[in-house]
């Protein structure tokens, strides 16, 4: 058997975890999903599993406030490289893009100000030029909007939020391509922001 597949709950990966990630998946009709402690952990666990050194990351000018700070003050110390774009003029993009550009970053409502960006443009700006597409979809829910079936490849939540709905826990989610959830998934089982069972149930 695979390390992964032992049953231990900072991997992951017990009953409450596996029947989770099956439903929020499906909820998105994407491939797979990930819990996390909170909508944070999901963010910054997703990007620095994603990102590596010399990587360069387009994101949308309006972010939540916690994404704003990671990106600012906190990638340029492990390499990675970062300019915003404004979300609605996709005219715009091409002139910060870069040979090294591996990421673009999006909210699909903003968080607090509610800008939208032009997401059919994102994804196939993202297509033209090989870029990995990640969408945090907090304030639209997968009620109002399923990244997947527009060809995003990530999709993030804070289930504290809409997801969760009864205001007693705090988690996160990233739901999307399978390949992508694997990578993640490693990354945070070494980083440890795992969601405990009861919080699952709950959720």
């Amino acid at each position: 058997a695979d390390y992964h597949d032992i049953k231990y709950i900072r991997l992951n990966n017990t009953p409450n975890h596996t029947a989770l990630h099956e439903k929020l998946a499906a909820l998105e009709n994407a491939e797979s999903a990930l819990v996390t402690s909170s909508g944070m952990a999901a963010i910054s666990t997703a990007l620095f599993a994603i990102l590596s050194s010399g990587d360069h990351l387009l994101a949308q000018s309006c972010l939540y406030g916690g994404t704003y700070d990671l990106v600012t003050r906190d990638l340029a110390k492990y390499g990675i490289a970062f300019d915003f774009i404004d979300g609605s003029s996709p005219a715009t993009w091409e002139d910060k893009l870069r040979p090294n550009t591996k990421v673009v970053y999006v909210e699909t409502m903003a968080n607090p100000l509610m800008d939208v960006p032009d997401l059919k443009s994102v994804v196939e700006f993202a297509r033209k030029h090989d870029l990995i597409t990640m969408i945090d979809n907090t304030f639209a829910s997968p009620i109002n909007f399923r990244p997947a079936e527009w060809g995003f490849d990530l999709s993030l939540h804070s289930c504290t939020k809409y997801l969760n709905g009864h205001s007693d826990i705090v988690a996160g989610a990233v739901i999307g391509r399978a390949d992508l959830i694997q990578v993640i998934t490693h990354k945070l089982n070494l980083l440890g922001g795992t969601l405990d069972p009861h919080a699952c149930f709950l959720l």
